[in-house]
């Protein structure tokens, strides 16, 4: 454990979401604030994949234990391939409880170690897991893909840590975000699950 219960419930306010079931059809479109855009991208933590300067811009606020997110995961090698002058944004956002808590506590404790450039190979690999994530499995991956434990640790217990997280939080909140995954592509949100196919629709229809 990274942290004890007591703790985490003290230092982040987390509340149980429920998983959306795996529906077919695309989520509903909505227009948010070009503000709000702008303020996901300026988040310290958010990891920039892709194009570095794409003509689209996606954002995916995503969850360690939802099985929506593991699919989005399964085929962001594939978007990126398919799509090179697209920006995606990787947005860790906690809301499935304590062990998404741990879990991306010490997956932000990588990314502050080693970099966005090396996180996506520890992203896609807590994707791979079976059962739930938490901080210990998480810190497992990161430790076979170099990382040291003691200072994944400690960056993970550090106050700017618990700090992203809960200006994530707030931030995921006023777009509207209660569940996982959720996406923005330029200025429309789409709460809820996207495939491939769903994905790149999206993008077209930003590009006009």
């Amino acid at each position: 454990m990274i942290l004890s219960r007591r703790t985490l419930l003290a230092g982040l306010a987390v509340s149980g979401v429920s998983i959306p079931a795996l529906a077919q059809s695309a989520p509903e479109p909505q227009l948010v604030p070009i503000e709000l855009v702008e303020d996901t991208l300026a988040l310290p933590p958010a990891v920039r994949l892709g194009h570095p300067h794409g003509d689209v811009i996606m954002i995916e606020y995503f969850d360690y234990n939802c099985p929506w997110c593991k699919r989005s995961a399964q085929d962001l090698q594939a978007l990126l391939k398919a799509e090179p002058d697209l920006s995606y944004v990787l947005v860790n956002f906690a809301v499935l409880g304590i062990p998404s808590v741990t879990a991306h506590k010490a997956a932000l404790a990588y990314l502050q170690l080693h970099g966005p450039e090396r996180y996506l190979d520890l992203h896609l690999a807590l994707f791979r897991l079976r059962g739930a994530v938490d901080g210990t499995r998480v810190l497992a991956e990161a430790e076979r893909l170099g990382g040291n434990r003691p200072r994944l640790e400690e960056a993970a217990n550090a106050e700017r840590t618990t700090r992203w997280m809960k200006d994530t939080l707030t931030l995921g909140t006023s777009l509207g975000f209660v569940a996982t995954p959720s996406f923005l592509v330029a200025t429309q949100s789409y709460a809820g699950g996207m495939t491939l196919a769903q994905k790149r629709d999206a993008i077209a229809v930003a590009r006009g």
